[in-house]
């Protein structure tokens, strides 16, 4: 093989890489705007469910939310995909 091949070979190798990342980011602006759709439609509707359930389950003596990491970390994602 020349250098002419292997370099020709490694811009077919480049170019699949690129696509791949393509596709990607293609899947994930996807996942994005729908995300951003139910959250612009719906998400005034879930703030006044969860205010709602949290000033009901306060009044009723409930304890309070659990306060381990895996909740924490499920209110994080939550709060960066309403906010």
């Amino acid at each position: 093989m020349d250098l002419c091949e292997l370099l020709h070979q490694l811009g077919i190798h480049i170019l699949d890489i690129f696509k791949i990342y393509l596709k990607y980011a293609f899947i994930t602006l996807i996942l994005y705007f729908i995300a951003e759709w139910y959250i612009l439609r719906y998400g005034d509707e879930l703030e006044a469910q969860i205010d709602a359930h949290l000033i009901n389950g306060r009044d009723q003596g409930d304890r309070p939310p659990s306060n381990s990491t895996l909740s924490k970390v499920f209110r994080f994602i939550v709060n960066f995909f309403i906010l």
